[in-house]
């Protein structure tokens, strides 16, 4: 066997080969012939989708069957979301944007569970929005909803349950709303763009921390092309986000993730395939998942690793509801509608999992160092390997079959001069599997 000089090592050695959640296609929900955007569950059993077509559709037995409630041409529903099982809002895109999009009313709402559904506009003060994008509910009475893509950028506010609204001109600090996220009715984010024109856009978060009276600028991507896409967060200090690139000049796509309450944001790779991203989701800080143009993306390790998931293609919003049991029920709507239910976890084999000595040898290793990595036991060869931060930032490519063919193990390699500290190792194998571990480089 060829031995290629290779190196990584292990400080405290966690070796993941990932379990699969196991997403599962609902032959009877809403098809529209392309990607659908918005999808909202009250529990598991109760839930909306929406779609550019200007159809809105409900479940009551948790996506088995579905009835169609609103069909109205010339209108892009593309966000959904309801106070209870009766009361609930839904947003059009609004004209002058997409083909065929007639209808100026930005928000409709429904007081008895969808079955009707009637326009916000006169109830609107302020500035009145061409369209929206995302709507959250943070409780009964204090609803966000913000847009549009491509321009103009409006907060609307209600605190009184969505009777009355405030609009509210964001374009000095952004030109593209695409999702929002409140923690509570005062502090929140908008995940939007730099710019109308998207080859001049970066990614943009926004903050406010009372009640979107003033904002603060808490990300901006380095990147042209770029836009936030949609957001979730776990908990008040753990959130996560997808960058939308349009960049056909590189590959490379991020996620970002806050852990301080949105007050700072770290790019996570995702992969280097040069995929959109659309959707995302997490269940707890260490299990999510991105939907892209060409399927899923998930991770178990807070975001340093990734593979693929079988949740359909173009999955644009993800709606995840707790149930009493402490399980997790999950949708995901695209080009079709998916489910996940946390008890159909497939959990690792025990028997791929090997002692750090088995692995990596020496251990510590100094910059600059050689030494030996063994994966035989994983019968695959490895295709890519990367070094990353422990907030999962790229910091080099160790390896990448793309230049240099698969290698099969054990090889070694002369670990690159970089600064003594812990850092992440990412590898890919020929199945596209991924694994990850931690290494503590000495001096």
């Amino acid at each position: 066997m060829q031995k290629i000089i290779f190196i990584i090592v292990s400080y405290f050695f966690s070796l993941a080969i990932f379990g699969q959640y196991n997403w599962s296609s609902l032959d009877n929900a809403p098809y529209n012939g392309g990607k659908q955007d918005g999808i909202y569950f009250v529990n598991k059993d109760v839930g909306w989708v929406v779609n550019g077509s200007g159809r809105i559709y409900k479940t009551t037995d948790g996506g088995e069957n579905w009835i169609q409630q609103k069909n109205s041409p010339g209108t892009y529903f593309r966000s959904v979301a309801f106070i209870n099982d009766q009361i609930g809002f839904a947003g059009n895109i609004g004209p002058n944007y997409f083909p065929g999009v007639t209808d100026t009313h930005p928000l409709y709402k429904t007081i008895d569970g969808g079955n009707s559904w009637a326009p916000v506009t006169a109830n609107i003060t302020g500035i009145v929005p061409t369209g929206i994008c995302a709507i959250q509910a943070v409780n009964e009475n204090v609803i966000y909803a913000g847009g549009r893509v491509g321009t103009p950028t409006v907060l609307l506010k209600s605190t009184d349950g969505g009777n009355n609204w405030v609009g509210t001109d964001l374009s000095s600090q952004c030109k593209m709303i695409l999702d929002i996220h409140f923690q509570t009715p005062e502090i929140g984010f908008v995940f939007a763009g730099s710019n109308a024109n998207i080859a001049a856009s970066k990614a943009r978060i926004l903050k406010t921390t009372d009640g979107g009276q003033t904002w603060t600028v808490v990300y901006t991507s380095s990147r042209n092309y770029e836009i936030m896409w949609k957001a979730s967060f776990v908990s008040e200090q753990v959130g996560f986000a997808t960058i939308q690139s349009y960049n056909s000049a590189t590959t490379q796509r991020y996620v970002v993730k806050t852990t301080d309450g949105g007050n700072t944001w770290t790019e996570i790779p995702l992969n280097n395939s040069g995929v959109r991203e659309f959707g995302i989701g997490f269940i707890n800080e260490q299990v999510g998942w991105v939907g892209a143009e060409n399927g899923g993306y998930q991770t178990t390790d807070g975001g340093l690793t990734w593979t693929t998931a079988n949740m359909g293609t173009y999955a644009n919003k993800l709606s995840i509801v707790s149930n009493s049991d402490g399980t997790k029920t999950c949708y995901a709507v695209g080009l079709n509608v998916y489910k996940l239910e946390t008890n159909n976890l497939t959990t690792s084999n025990p028997e791929n999992t090997k002692k750090k000595s088995d692995l990596v040898l020496p251990n510590p290793v100094k910059s600059g160092g050689l030494a030996t990595l063994s994966l035989d036991h994983l019968k695959s060869k490895i295709r890519k390997a990367e070094l990353l931060t422990m907030h999962g930032s790229l910091v080099k490519t160790l390896f990448d079959a793309y230049y240099e063919g698969t290698r099969e193990s054990p090889f070694m390699f002369y670990f690159p001069a970089v600064e003594k500290g812990t850092y992440i190792v990412r590898f890919t194998d020929e199945k596209n599997s991924v694994f990850s571990q931690k290494l503590l480089i000495t001096e």
